[in-house]
C-alpha cells in the first residue's frame, strides 16, 4: 500500500498536466473548422517534453480539406484557443502536408491536398514536479 501511495504522489503532476492538455485538445476540436474541412482519421496526438523544469507540448492533428494548405494554416494561426495556462493563442502553429503524395496537384508551388497535419507547439507553467519536464 505505501508503494501505491508513493506512485500516485509521483504521478499526480503528470496526470494533472495531461488533464490540462486534454482540455486544450477538446477546445481545439470544438473550434469551428474551415469550410470544406473535417478532422482526419486519427485522434489528436499530444507530446510533452522539457528541460530544467520547462515543459513544452506539441498537439498534432490531421485534417481532411478541400481548402489550400495556407488557408487552413492561417485559420489556426488567427484562432485564439485557450492554452493549458489559460492564455489565448500563446502557442506556435505549423502545417505539414505530403507534396509527393500520388495525385496531389501542385499549383504555384503550393500543394492542393486533402490531408493537412497541424502542429500547435507551446509551453506551460506550473509543472510542479512533472518528471517529463526535467
Amino acid at each position: 500500500m505505501p508503494l501505491l501511495l508513493l506512485a500516485a504522489i509521483v504521478m499526480a503532476p503528470v496526470w494533472i498536466n495531461d488533464h490540462r492538455l486534454a482540455r486544450m485538445v477538446g477546445r481545439i476540436q470544438a473550434y469551428p473548422l474551415p469550410s470544406g474541412t473535417d478532422f482526419g482519421y486519427f485522434d489528436p496526438q499530444v507530446e510533452v517534453s522539457g528541460d530544467s523544469g520547462d515543459c513544452w507540448y506539441t498537439i498534432r492533428f490531421e485534417l481532411s480539406t478541400e481548402r489550400p494548405v495556407q488557408e487552413v494554416l492561417n485559420h489556426y494561426r488567427q484562432a485564439k484557443i485557450e492554452d493549458p495556462d489559460g492564455d489565448l493563442g500563446d502557442y506556435d502553429v505549423a502545417a505539414f502536408t505530403l507534396f509527393d503524395e500520388p495525385g496531389t496537384p501542385v499549383v504555384d508551388d503550393t500543394s492542393v491536398t486533402n490531408s493537412v497535419i497541424i502542429n500547435l507547439d507551446g509551453m506551460y507553467d506550473d509543472t510542479w514536479m512533472d518528471m517529463r519536464c526535467y
